[in-house]
């Protein structure tokens, strides 16, 4: 069985998630878009939302305002953070028709307790980023079925212009340990775009298509998140 990669971007770059449609439709590429501040997004933001779904990418949640965890339950404890930060923004996806089935913890931040509360609301949680993966053991991030915390950790990186991001070498090895064990790997981004602003967290198009063609080169699938928790 091919493997599959999981493609996962962060926040609300709706504009520039929704001009790389073609790009994603060229390779028969799926990617999930882990939204937050959604009661902040402005109307055509939505709309644009809804093209992405409609193409068969997944609308995920990644928390209502995007707190710094630790902190925040030391200030307000858990059960705040699941009414404020969680349920109630889930409502707010739902209401707009975004199932919000999955959960991408902001800044890769989570406890065995927020991971048993996510597990009961959500398919799969992504957890640990890319930054922390131990690279002598790689394969210890590639999925096959899910542990009762149905939490994921991040293989790679998406951002691929990231001064953490490892190179393209390591990169290629990671797709090819993928399609040789035959399970899933999650790959966390943020922003497509062109270079010029300050921040990091982005890939150009052509950092993408680069990306898009060596999984398919290798005959890797590209699954949602909530794939990798239905079905792995």
């Amino acid at each position: 069985m091919p493997g599959a990669i999981a493609l996962t971007f962060d926040d609300l770059f709706v504009g520039n998630w929704h001009a790389a449609r073609p790009l994603f439709d060229a390779f028969g590429a799926r990617a999930t878009f882990c939204v937050c501040k959604i009661h902040k997004a402005r109307p055509r933001q939505i709309a644009k939302l809804r093209a992405l779904q409609a193409d068969g990418h997944e609308i995920a949640y990644h928390s209502r305002t995007h707190p710094r965890l630790e902190p925040y339950l030391e200030k307000h404890g858990l059960a705040h953070w699941l009414e404020h930060e969680i349920d109630a923004g889930v409502a707010e996806h739902r209401a707009l028709g975004f199932p919000a089935e999955s959960f991408a913890s902001p800044f890769h931040a989570s406890t065995p307790e927020t991971r048993a509360e996510t597990a009961r609301r959500f398919a799969v949680t992504r957890a640990a980023g890319p930054r922390s993966l131990n690279r002598a053991d790689p394969a210890s991030r590639i999925y096959h079925r899910l542990d009762p915390d149905r939490a994921v950790d991040c293989l790679g990186f998406c951002d691929l212009r990231h001064s953490a991001f490892p190179g393209w070498d390591w990169q290629m090895r990671l797709l090819d340990l993928i399609a040789e064990t035959g399970g899933t790997g999650v790959f966390a981004g943020h922003d497509i775009r062109a270079p010029g602003r300050k921040s990091e967290f982005f890939s150009t198009p052509e950092d993408l298509r680069r990306l898009l063609g060596a999984a398919v080169d290798r005959g890797l699938t590209f699954v949602t998140l909530r794939e990798v928790g239905r079905s792995r």
